[in-house]
Formats: structure tokens, C-alpha cells, sequence
């Protein structure tokens, strides 16, 4: 939505002010805690003013849902774009990308996952929320043989669902967290790589039952 504002520059600057505030609202309280006057105070706007920019709630956090999944995807296409399709090391970017985009912006990770399905779709949101890239990268590597084949869009979910857990605990405790058995200090980045290992090997003994499947990569 264009501000309907007599000074263009100066409205652009306070529309991106009034999104900034929306997030960290949204983040903070959730979207039931969010109201455009709330938004407005923050900003140091009227209550009315606000809706010069935004005519409602819903299309305001829709824009910010949407800013937050177009960073989202900038991350995600940033790490693959120089690693080779098929490999394991693909997975693996994206997987460090989706990580290190929430921990440096954790108000847009805990809007664009809580709010976005008031808003629309993945199908509806840039770059499709970053699923299609994750399929394509799966069925890549199914067909480049260096995963196994199963349902790629089971094993989306599969590898989405452990880098998010991640994430949300990351996020929720401390990021150097450490390991019981060693008190050996480990940095979220640090967590995801070791965790690769269960993955790709799964928890099956080397020397266990022929013909037993663990992880995604088969025997």
C-alpha cells in the first residue's frame, strides 16, 4: 500500500518504522496482543494517522509476514547458489541458512511461524516460503543418489522439522548450550553439524541388523 502522505520519502521511512514496530509486537505478544493503536504509540503516531499506511490489522501484518518470508528466502537462495545440486552439502546450506536467519532475526522467525497462517498460504507467500526450494533440493539428491528414495515431500518435513526444533529451543534457552556427558561448550551452528551426523547415519550401531533402515539414508 502507497502512503497516503503529502512527503513520499518521509512516508516511506515511517511506513518501514510502522512495519518494524509490528514485528517486534508480534513477536513480543503474539498477534492477539497486536492493535493498530499499539502500533501507532510505538511509532509516535496518532492512532488515527496509522491509517494512512495500513487500512487494517490484516494488511499490516500481512507485510510484515511477507518482508519476513522475503528475507527468509534471500537466505535460503544465498547459500546454495554456488553448492552443487544433488549433494548431501546442499541439504546441509540449508539447513545452516534457515538456522542462521533465525538466530539473527528471531522477531521475524517467531512472526513469519506463528502468524503466517492467518494471512495466506505458503503458495501465497515469496518464493512459496521456501518449500519449493527445499522439494527440489530433496528430489535432487534422490535422483543424484546420494539420499535414499522415499516420499520427498515426507522428507521436507522430516528435515524441516529437526532444523526448526532446533531453533525454537535455541532460541528458547541458551544458544551455547552445552552437552551433559562433556560440559563441552556448543554454539547452535556447532549443534546442527553434529546433528547432521544422526540424520544422514541415523542411531543404528554400525554393526547392526543387515537390511535395517535408519535415518534417511538407508543402509
Amino acid at each position: 500500500m502507497t502512503p497516503r502522505v503529502s512527503d513520499p520519502v518521509r512516508g516511506l521511512e515511517t511506513e518501514a518504522a510502522i512495519l518494524e514496530a509490528t514485528r517486534d509486537l508480534l513477536a513480543e505478544r503474539g498477534l492477539e496482543g497486536l492493535s493498530m493503536r499499539g502500533v501507532a504509540a510505538r511509532v509516535g503516531l496518532s492512532a488515527t494517522a496509522i491509517y494512512n499506511y495500513f487500512e487494517n490489522k490484516q494488511a499490516l501484518v500481512r507485510q510484515v509476514v511477507y518482508r519476513g518470508f522475503e528475507r527468509f528466502a534471500g537466505y535460503l537462495k544465498a547459500a546454495v547458489e554456488e553448492v552443487p545440486k544433488g549433494s548431501r552439502e546442499r541439504l546441509r546450506a540449508l539447513g545452516q541458512a534457515y538456522l542462521r536467519f533465525a538466530l539473527e532475526n528471531p522477531e521475524y522467525f517467531r512472526v513469519i511461524f506463528s502468524a503466517h497462517g492467518k494471512v495466506g498460504d505458503f503458495d501465497e507467500l515469496p518464493e512459496g516460503g521456501g518449500y519449493p526450494l527445499f522439494r527440489q533440493t530433496v528430489v535432487d539428491a534422490m535422483e543424484a543418489g546420494t539420499i535414499r528414495e522415499a516420499n520427498p515431500d515426507l522428507v521436507v518435513l522430516y528435515l524441516w522439522t529437526h532444523v526448526h526444533g532446533l531453533v525454537t529451543l535455541l532460541l528458547s534457552f541458551d544458544p551455547d548450550a552445552r552437552c551433559e556427558h562433556t560440559g563441552e561448550p556448543l554454539s547452535g551452528p556447532e549443534l546442527f553439524a553434529r546433528f547432521s551426523e544422526f540424520i544422514y547415519g541415523g542411531l543404528r550401531p554400525e554393526s547392526g541388523p543387515v537390511g535395517e533402515t535408519a535415518g534417511i539414508s538407508g543402509t
